[in-house]
């Protein structure tokens, strides 16, 4: 019975696999979403940042996200371009510790906990800084120089989404879209069909690390 029950187990978890669609844009947009809970979450649970480092620093963030931008291009004829990019999510030690960590060199240093790759059915398309906006923001860029971290020994720059003790984090919305073509995204393009499967938004809201995601570009 235990091998009958196995079996079916293994066959059940095959289906699973096989049978689940492609990565949509808005299930990318929530797991950046869950990085960003999880910034804020280890911000509060870290605490405050020494006062001196803070003064250093510039900046009180106990955490901070970062981001890595590469450029792809589907094969064949069409020649499709688009982008996946590599958040990582960092906190700072602050104070040397007990045990030293192996990839800082001095203190304090930004300590790298944990990567996500966007899926490559997903395109990045966008950002904005500082505010949950549609797609007609006029300071969205595709630009993410701005978000790359040299490393863990690095102190500067710090990437524009970061989160501190208190559990705020920098809000900002991140636009993303299918890399297959289909209805547009852009809200002002008119549309009589579903968005579900196409767009996707990530809104960071200042408190609490909250997330808002939608599943098209407004």
């Amino acid at each position: 019975m235990m091998v009958v029950v196995t079996i079916i187990g293994v066959l059940v978890t095959m289906a699973i696999v096989y049978m689940r669609g492609r990565v949509r844009p808005v299930d990318v947009a929530n797991r950046v979403g869950d990085l960003v809970r999880e910034a804020s979450r280890r911000a509060v649970a870290l605490g405050p940042v020494s006062s001196n480092v803070a003064v250093a620093l510039g900046s009180t963030a106990r955490t901070q996200i970062s981001a890595v931008a590469t450029t792809n291009t589907l094969p064949g004829p069409a020649g499709i371009s688009f982008t996946t990019v590599v958040f990582t999510l960092w906190r700072l030690q602050d104070v040397t510790p007990t045990v030293p960590i192996p990839s800082c060199t001095g203190y304090p240093c930004w300590v790298p906990i944990e990567t996500y790759k966007t899926d490559s059915n997903v395109d990045v398309d966008s950002w904005v800084l500082h505010k949950v906006a549609g797609y007609g923001e006029p300071t969205r860029t595709s630009n993410w120089s701005a978000w790359v971290f040299p490393g863990p020994g690095s102190t500067m720059p710090i990437p524009p989404l970061q989160c501190r003790p208190d559990g705020t984090c920098d809000s900002c919305s991140i636009f993303f879209k299918a890399v297959l073509p289909g209805p547009s995204c852009d809200p002002a393009v008119p549309t009589t069909v579903p968005l579900n499967d196409q767009c996707g938004k990530l809104g960071v809201l200042p408190l609490g690390g909250a997330i808002n995601t939608r599943m098209d570009w407004n």
